[in-house]
């Protein structure tokens, strides 16, 4: 599944942010979410372990997937690091520190510009 990423880098003494749909890679395919052959024993377990605080916000998160409002494939984007760079974004957007592109070509272009090195055009 897709989302939008940000990046956000200096670029020549300018702070860049980059938006673009990503597709979110692990290795051996394995997402952090993935069950990899838990029980519902081993889940228990699992859950008995977090602290307090986590179990209200794993509790929301399994009864949304289970009521069919989340999709359990896409159960990482709800992780705690996913969201904290997703506000991320939504703050570079919000401050106006990204740049649209028409398209595909357009994009690289300026990617390839900002990346080139500073003595290419010598």
């Amino acid at each position: 599944m897709r989302s939008a990423g940000s990046i956000t880098a200096d670029c020549g003494g300018s702070r860049v942010a980059i938006v673009t749909v990503v597709e979110p890679h692990f290795e051996n395919g394995a997402r952090p979410c993935d069950n990899q052959g838990m029980t519902k024993a081993e889940l228990h377990e699992l859950v008995d372990r977090l602290p307090d605080g986590a179990v209200d916000g794993a509790a929301v998160l399994l009864g949304e997937i289970r009521a069919g409002r989340k999709d359990p494939e896409q159960a990482w984007f709800w992780t705690r690091e996913w969201q904290e760079k997703e506000r991320e974004a939504d703050d570079d957007r919000a401050a106006g520190r990204v740049m649209t592109y028409e398209n595909d070509a357009e994009f690289l272009a300026a990617l390839d510009e900002r990346t080139k090195p500073l003595d290419a055009d010598a």
